[in-house]
């Protein structure tokens, strides 16, 4: 592993942390990105990059492990990061109905009972 591969790691974990802790990150790194500044925007870069490969490694944690398909998977981690069923309806463009029945397939998946146990999934917890 080269030093950049290193530091690419250690920014990969450190924005994901910190992308539990602010959620409207996102947000703020377009913000900055848009500012023109060029070491503003290079750190922007960096840290959106970083938060892109901390979701999809999430994600691909939950589909190897737990056989989830890709719209359970994004049920979970919408559940786990905060949201509710109706937000992430709405998010979807699903019925509520269609949110708890994903729900209930996933929790037969995992083995899981409750929505405050789905956090346990995750790596790293």
């Amino acid at each position: 592993m080269s030093d950049d591969d290193a530091f690419d790691q250690r920014l990969v974990k450190r924005a994901a942390a910190y992308a539990k802790l602010y959620p409207s990150i996102h947000d703020r790194l377009k913000a900055a990105y848009d500012s023109g500044n060029p070491m503003a925007r290079q750190v922007a870069r960096a840290l959106g990059v970083a938060l892109e490969r901390s979701a999809g490694a999430r994600e691909q944690h939950l589909r190897d492990v737990h056989s989830l398909s890709p719209q359970e998977t994004r049920i979970l981690l919408h559940l786990v990061d905060g949201g509710s069923v109706a937000t992430c309806a709405d998010e979807l463009g699903v019925a509520e109905s269609t949110v708890r029945s994903h729900l209930k397939s996933i929790f037969a998946k995992t083995g899981v009972r409750r929505q405050a146990q789905l956090r346990d999934l995750l790596p790293g917890r």
